[in-house]
């Protein structure tokens, strides 16, 4: 097997994990019955990461029953799936959780996957480091050491997009592969720079006391971020189970955003190892869902509705791969996503 086609399948496998591994978990809370006498559907959304509350939208519609309202109960897939997309693809699972280039990936490889709503209005990987060590912007990274889980997913493509973007070539840095420990390393000075979500271990080096200088990829390049993928099949054959669940996760997001101190207070109930942390780290969580709720937000959403996909940042995305030699070949870019069941 070729480097090439190896990078793909890795990327493929892995860009939808975000900066933490996932772990099994407890099924979700049951779901409320609905009004009518019918059954309500059991599905699955396949979800590569632990119950966290950056998942509230989710959690929120579920014990609120805006699913049993569109006749739907979700089952929440942690069992660390690095095959969310494929799954989704074979029909295996209704719905998955997928980045905007992973998506393309796996269309280039005739995987019929569709983003049916963006959860991100930006891609949320972002470089940090303590202010003394005076790097603020992309050209300040050259020479100096830069900690990433490895060469794969959001971290490893929002590197590739920032040189790209930057006209910075990947030799100009010291990468290092330093698994999920990016906080540590930092903190311990392993390393230099580190990457993560914005709204996760950049609030947590805060929470600890340490001022930071923070590179966010959104600023650099405009990439599509992540959202929920389903199958063209499913689509065409079930449009109104898209359009239902789709309908509910967006009430859930509204809602999350109208009064997060609730949505925190729901999501204890499907993180149990957070309903027993102590005081100090459900402080810490609270504080990653703040720091989530701008993401899902921008102008075009205010404009367009929650959940909306910009055509604009896919073309970039697909020049971006095509450039970087990551996709070896063009995929339609208006099939790759819709907007359809966000109204």
């Amino acid at each position: 097997m070729n480097i090439q086609r190896l990078v793909v399948m890795v990327l493929l496998a892995l860009a939808a994990c975000g900066g933490t591994p996932a772990a099994n978990a407890p099924p979700s809370a049951p779901t409320p019955a609905g009004t009518g006498s019918a059954p309500l559907r059991t599905i699955t959304l396949a979800m590569p990461y632990i119950p966290n509350v950056q998942f509230a939208q989710y959690y929120v519609a579920d014990k609120k029953g805006y699913y049993a309202a569109e006749g739907l109960q979700i089952t929440f897939d942690y069992n660390f799936e690095t095959d969310v997309v494929q799954r989704v693809a074979q029909n295996t699972v209704a719905f998955g959780m997928a980045s905007g280039d992973s998506v393309l990936l796996a269309r280039a490889q005739g995987l019929p996957v569709v983003m049916v709503s963006t959860t991100n209005q930006q891609f949320p990987t972002v470089f940090y480091s303590k202010q003394e060590a005076g790097i603020s912007e992309p050209a300040d990274l050259k020479g100096r050491s830069v900690g990433i889980p490895g060469r794969f997913g959001a971290s490893y493509i929002g590197l590739l997009a920032l040189l790209y973007a930057s006209g910075i070539d990947q030799s100009e840095l010291n990468i290092q592969e330093i698994g999920f420990a990016q906080v540590a390393a930092l903190s311990e000075d392993k390393v230099e720079v580190a990457s993560g979500y914005g709204n996760n271990e950049p609030v947590q080096l805060a929470r600890q006391g340490i001022d930071l200088n923070i590179i966010r990829v959104a600023d650099a390049f405009p990439l599509a971020s992540d959202g929920i993928i389903t199958s063209e099949p499913l689509i065409a054959g079930d449009p109104d189970l898209v359009r239902g669940f789709v309908r509910a996760t967006l009430r859930g997001m509204r809602d999350v955003i109208d009064d997060p101190e609730e949505a925190f207070a729901i999501s204890l109930e499907y993180i149990p190892e957070l309903a027993t942390a102590d005081q100090a780290t459900r402080e810490l969580q609270r504080a990653v869902l703040d720091a989530t709720l701008p993401y899902w937000q921008s102008e075009q959403t205010t404009a367009e509705g929650l959940g909306f996909s910009d055509e604009r940042k896919w073309v970039a995305t697909h020049e971006f791969l095509r450039a970087s030699g990551i996709l070896t070949s063009d995929v339609a870019v208006t099939q790759a996503f819709t907007n359809q069941f966000i109204k």
